[in-house]
This record gives C-alpha cells, sequence and structure tokens, in this order.
C-alpha cells in the first residue's frame, strides 16, 4: 500500500476584489485545516489577506495568483501580479485606516520578502509552526 501523501500545494488566479477576499481567507484556512496546521490559519489567512489588499490598492492590475505551498516547517503565502514595483515599507500614519499591511505581515511571518521578474514581482511570507526566536 502506498504512503497517504499530502494535498497538493495551492494555486489560484483570481481578481483582488473586496468580494474575493472572504472567499481566499476561506480557501487558505481550508488548505491549512487539510494539512493540519491549524494553528498557522489565522497568521496565513491575515498574511493572505493583506498582500491581496496590496495588489487591489496599489497596482495597476488586480489580477494576481495566490501560491500556498506546503513546507516541513509551516506555510508559505505567495501574491504574484504584473506590477514592477517593489511594495514600499513605510512609516504608517496610526490615525488612518490603512497604510500597515507590510509591517503587520513582517510581524506575522518569520520571513517575507519579494523577487522581482521582468513582468512582475512575487510577493511572498513564511508562516512557520516555531515561532522565531524574536517572538518567544
Amino acid at each position: 500500500m502506498a504512503p497517504e501523501s499530502a494535498p497538493p500545494d495551492y494555486q489560484q488566479e483570481l481578481v483582488a476584489r473586496p468580494e474575493t477576499l472572504a472567499i481566499m481567507r476561506r480557501i487558505v484556512s481550508t488548505h491549512l485545516d487539510l494539512w493540519e496546521l491549524r494553528e498557522l490559519s489565522d497568521a496565513a489567512t491575515l498574511c493572505a489577506h493583506e498582500l491581496l489588499t496590496n495588489v487591489m490598492r496599489h497596482t495597476g492590475s488586480p489580477r494576481c495568483t495566490i501560491t500556498l505551498r506546503r513546507r516541513p516547517d509551516g506555510v508559505r503565502v505567495t501574491v504574484s501580479d504584473s506590477d514592477t514595483a517593489p511594495p514600499e515599507r513605510r512609516d504608517p500614519v496610526w490615525e488612518e485606516e490603512s497604510g500597515r499591511g507590510v509591517l503587520l505581515i513582517a510581524a506575522l511571518a518569520a520571513r517575507c520578502g519579494t523577487v522581482m521578474r521582468r513582468d512582475g514581482k512575487d510577493v511572498w511570507a513564511d508562516i512557520l509552526t516555531t515561532p522565531p526566536a524574536y517572538a518567544a
């Protein structure tokens, strides 16, 4: 009998809009449940939401791809878009409703970054089962 394997990575092309964000949060949460990583669900779901929101607000096109990749120590959430400008980390204006997404992702993820491509970028965040030493 062949050993049972983990469900495959998840990848979805979508148009980032407010109505798709709720659907994607449920999809991210469901995949983490399938992968028995429920303890990462809140952080991964919030990172996915922020990455998709950044596509909506800061790129020329809401078309993007989200990828969830299971890793031995957690999950990587990647959002790919066609905008060639890297994400900007700004000092937030605390009285405003937005502007803290990149800081929030950096706080939730053990590692995060951007891979620039000629036709756009991949923005990723690693959510780990073991919190980084500085978070303990």
